[in-house]
């Protein structure tokens, strides 16, 4: 007699919706990447990350971090996004100078969520070296 054994392994994403490839955009950061070295610059994220605490999970967290362009060449993003759809993110759409900044702002929406949350938010462009990320953690708490 055979037995059949079924595993159910539960996955969890925060992505809600199922969206198709954006080629326009993966074309751009592969433009980004072939770029010559003399036409990327250095950035850094201040803060790069931020912990805000214990939330209730009917609250939306929200702040901000600069990105400052410390090279020598202007800073093109392609994107500053979540890795998730549970963040907004809000920015300028500039380019940034050597030696200035930028404000990005977010909004974290953690309702129906629990636990400890762990999130970034990544920012693409014309970086020396790869792309940079802020991560920002937190715990929900069900009140």
């Amino acid at each position: 007699m055979k037995k059949l054994l079924i595993i159910l392994v539960p996955f969890v994403s925060c992505y809600t919706e199922l969206k198709k490839p954006d080629y326009d955009f993966m074309k751009r950061i592969k433009e980004q990447a072939g770029l010559a070295p003399t036409l990327k610059t250095q950035i850094e994220l201040k803060p790069a990350t931020y912990f805000f605490g214990e939330k209730k999970n009917s609250e939306h967290p929200t702040g901000f971090f600069y990105i400052k362009n410390i090279g020598k060449t202007i800073f093109s993003p392609v994107s500053i996004q979540s890795n998730c759809n549970c963040i907004i993110v809000d920015y300028p759409s500039k380019e940034i100078l050597p030696n200035d900044s930028m404000m990005v702002m977010y909004e974290v929406n953690i309702k129906n969520s629990s636990g400890l949350i762990s999130n970034s938010i990544v920012v693409i462009g014309n970086c020396q070296y790869g792309n940079q990320t802020f991560y920002l953690e937190g715990t929900i708490i069900n009140k």
